[in-house]
């Protein structure tokens, strides 16, 4: 039998959960489409037989040993962005791992190029939405712009405007060998978790929505674990996976010590747990949004109600979102001292047209400026 067979049996007795190698192993095997026990692609038996431990290890929910190991298998099968100096060291991801059901506007889209304009560079990764919403690959293509671009075309934009955006299924194309299994499986899995996690650009600061209480303290410990410098994870008591302007969110950061997250021998990160109040920063709605304010209802309104966000010209509920949700990034990326003055400095890339002048040299060099204009126009 193979890895993720071997897997599969010894969790169905009621063994131990599989350790970060096991559990590299057994999801290298389904991102390689060697599940079925022969060569090749795994067929239906390796769907089934993927989806089974998928699921199986999703309903006792994973160890951070095991995302760990997926986290390994997807990283190493994933391509590479190589970020030039001298904003490359310096990167954020700015992303989410889905799942929340909401179907906003793409909060973490907007907030990236607001966080870029205010002085953090910014290398998004994402994907299409699965789940019937809007994803931050659906917007970046309605601007006209091309996924496949890349490694050198995204670099080149990152270079020039301290922004770039990177198609997950263009620099994980395993992912696709597991895509039947996650149909088969029918939950969120660990695959969920690991891919948005995996940036081609291998930043080590990242902000990261979660749709799970569980995650919010796992995911930072899993990407320090992976060498992140500081890692913050989110989510919202109104079941967002942002910050909400309309209810508290937690907050868990994790920080490696000396800054050499990863490293054996070495202090564990610093990890510190804190909610997040919108009511107590000044918001301009007075922290009343509820998500339905957010809701977009077809791909062209979530694109006009982004492109509102950025210009500084949406209404209340989306504007604040995207401006807390890039003070977070802010803060994250090191531009500021904590989230209320990173809100400070969101506010003013959008105040000042800084971000929307992004947004445009963005879709004037990557994409096609006549759709952004005609999302102005609404």
């Amino acid at each position: 039998m193979g890895a993720a067979a071997d897997a599969l049996a010894r969790l169905r007795a009621g063994g131990a959960p599989l350790d970060r190698a096991e559990a590299a192993a057994a999801a290298g095997e389904m991102l390689d489409g060697r599940c079925g026990g022969g060569g090749g692609g795994g067929g239906a038996d390796g769907g089934r037989l993927a989806a089974d431990l998928l699921q199986l290890m999703a309903g006792r929910g994973e160890t951070d040993a095991e995302l760990l190991g997926f986290l390994d298998a997807v990283s190493a099968r994933a391509g590479r962005v190589d970020l030039p100096p001298p904003l490359g060291p310096r990167a954020i991801d700015v992303c989410g791992t889905g799942g929340d059901g909401m179907r906003t506007v793409n909060v973490s889209t907007a907030a990236a190029f607001v966080a870029a304009a205010a002085g953090v560079p910014v290398a998004k990764y994402g994907n299409r939405s699965s789940s019937g919403g809007t994803g931050s690959a659906d917007i970046i293509e309605a601007l006209g712009c091309d996924l496949w671009s890349g490694p050198a075309a995204e670099a080149a934009a990152f270079g020039r405007l301290g922004v770039c955006f990177m198609f997950a299924q263009a620099h994980n194309p395993s992912m696709g060998n597991v895509a039947e299994a996650r149909r088969i499986a029918a939950c969120r899995t660990a695959f969920n978790v690991a891919g948005p996690l995996t940036n081609p650009a291998r930043v080590r600061r990242q902000l990261v929505g979660v749709s799970s209480s569980r995650l919010v303290e796992a995911v930072p410990r899993l990407l320090v674990a992976r060498g992140a410098e500081l890692a913050a994870a989110v989510r919202s008591s109104d079941g967002m996976d942002e910050l909400s302007a309309g209810a508290p969110s937690d907050v868990c950061e994790a920080r490696a010590a000396n800054g050499n997250g990863g490293d054996a021998g070495r202090p564990g990160p610093s990890v510190r747990r804190y909610r997040v109040d919108p009511s107590s920063l000044g918001l301009r709605g007075g922290g009343s949004a509820e998500p339905s304010d957010l809701r977009a209802g077809s791909p062209a309104e979530a694109l006009r109600l982004l492109v509102a966000a950025i210009d500084g010209a949406a209404g209340r509920a989306v504007q604040d979102t995207v401006e807390l949700n890039a003070a977070a990034a802010v803060y994250v990326g090191g531009a500021a001292a904590d989230i209320p003055a990173g809100l400070e400095a969101a506010r003013g890339a959008v105040e000042s047209g800084r971000a929307s002048r992004l947004l445009g040299e963005f879709v004037a060099m990557c994409g096609r400026p006549e759709r952004l204009e005609e999302a102005r126009r609404g």
